[in-house]
């Protein structure tokens, strides 16, 4: 009788354990749901560390607080960047001590990106193919 009963409860528990197998919902889950994926090329994902730490954490408008989730390919069709073009990329000739001719003020009162930092967005505009 134990025997049988041991049986059952084993099949029992290797009937139900396909039903708790399956997709995880996490934090990491809900992150990637709220702020995006993040894929795209070394250079791509090194500029969208600085877009987030430097850009993203003050703009708070809808247009810009969904940055962090941007996609490279939606950067380029909202205009913000332009392949290979650094005087045509909005987001770049925004950034205060930007190495173009045109003055930008970002971060607004706020601290210039670094030579490193401006290399990085420099290095990601120009490895776009256009």
């Amino acid at each position: 009788m134990t025997t049988k009963i041991l049986s059952v409860g084993l099949t029992a528990i290797a009937l139900l354990a396909p039903i708790g197998c399956g997709k995880v919902y996490n934090s990491s889950s809900y992150d990637a749901t709220t702020y995006g994926v993040s894929t795209g090329s070394a250079q791509f994902l090194a500029a969208k560390e600085i877009i987030v730490a430097k850009c993203a954490s003050c703009h708070t408008r809808p247009s810009h607080a969904a940055w962090a989730g941007t996609s490279e390919e939606e950067y380029i069709s909202q205009g913000l960047i332009k392949a290979q073009d650094l005087e045509g990329s909005v987001l770049y000739t925004k950034i205060q001590g930007n190495r173009t001719a045109i003055a930008g003020n970002m971060p607004f009162g706020g601290t210039p990106l670094t030579d490193a930092e401006l290399d990085t967005m420099e290095a990601w505009i120009n490895s776009i193919t256009p």
